[in-house]
């Protein structure tokens, strides 16, 4: 009975370290990395896209892009950039991904954007940059914090129509949004490789990095989120949101994806409801498919906007 009991005892005991070793790992801030020092980067994955941080970089320098800084709905205090077009036919709201830069997601993107006329404010999500939060939350609490700069913007630059576009857990917190009531002025949502849910993400990462199932332990970080940083895994499902979607919905998913399956983005695009595009591009890995297919992406955000945002419809 003694060793059965002990038995019990470390196994409860493992599942309670792995569970809040979990959490702590996939939600706690980090010490930004240095996304400018090229010899780090170019010992991570991210090096191959070095070229787009020098980009958006030059491109953010031209063009005076503006901070600007606002109080959440829970008090915290986040930072964006603003960068007004000269004659605008709409604005673009962006959200980057998990532990990501602005830059390294959309550096590419900015020039595309004010091309084509497009206002644009990328912040900083929380947990990230110059923006406050202890902990990242995989889009539920960012997802609030967007209708936040929605607020923001229409106050301060006025209606200008919104397209909501985010990258990775980015894609997944505009994807959150899909049935809420937001203002008028949104138009759509443009979604770059997401995920379902945070407790499906957290999930397929801790499968893969520790061969092991992974349903207790993401029982616990479960438990430790609500505890800690106020909100829960399953808090937040875009197949959900997307059943009840009051937005039209662009989606991307690179095929070769090796960080999000490209199912989940299959799995929200069938359970849409609302009018969508789906783009699934052969070869791009995660985040990539602006790049390996840019003429099929541009072709498809050229669609979506025209179908979608009045200014594009007049021109």
């Amino acid at each position: 009975m003694p060793v059965v009991l002990f038995v019990v005892s470390s196994l409860v005991l493992l599942i309670l370290v792995s569970g809040g070793y979990t959490f702590f790992v996939a939600c706690g801030r980090r010490k930004d990395f240095p996304w400018f020092d090229e010899q780090e980067i170019k010992k991570t994955s991210y090096g191959k896209h070095y070229d787009y941080l020098l980009a958006g970089d030059k491109f953010i320098k031209e063009h005076n892009a503006q901070p600007v800084y606002m109080e959440s709905f829970d008090g915290t205090k986040l930072h964006a950039m603003w960068i007004p077009a000269e004659k605008p036919k709409g604005t673009v709201l962006m959200a980057h991904g998990y532990r990501s830069n602005k830059l390294l997601d959309f550096g590419l993107a900015f020039d595309l954007y004010h091309n084509l006329g497009m206002n644009i404010l990328v912040p900083d999500q929380r947990g990230n940059g110059k923006s406050g939060g202890k902990y990242i939350t995989f889009g539920v609490k960012e997802s609030r914090d967007v209708a936040c700069w929605i607020a923001y913007h229409n106050k301060t630059f006025g209606e200008y129509e919104l397209v909501l576009s985010g990258l990775s857990m980015g894609a997944s917190t505009m994807l959150y949004l899909a049935d809420q009531d937001l203002p008028e002025n949104v138009k759509g949502i443009i979604a770059d490789c997401g995920f379902t849910s945070a407790k499906d993400i957290i999930s397929v990462v801790f499968r893969r990095v520790v061969h092991l199932p992974p349903m207790a332990s993401v029982w616990v970080a479960d438990l430790f989120a609500r505890l800690f940083a106020g909100f829960s895994l399953t808090e937040k499902d875009t197949r959900k949101t997307l059943k009840n979607s009051k937005l039209p919905v662009f989606m991307v998913h690179g095929v070769e994806d090796g960080y999000v399956p490209c199912e989940m983005t299959e799995e929200g695009y069938t359970a849409c409801t609302s009018p969508k595009q789906l783009l699934l591009v052969e070869g791009a890995d995660h985040g990539t498919s602006f790049v390996v297919d840019r003429e099929k992406y541009l072709e498809c955000i050229l669609s979506f906007l025209k179908a979608n945002v009045a200014g594009f419809q007049e021109a």
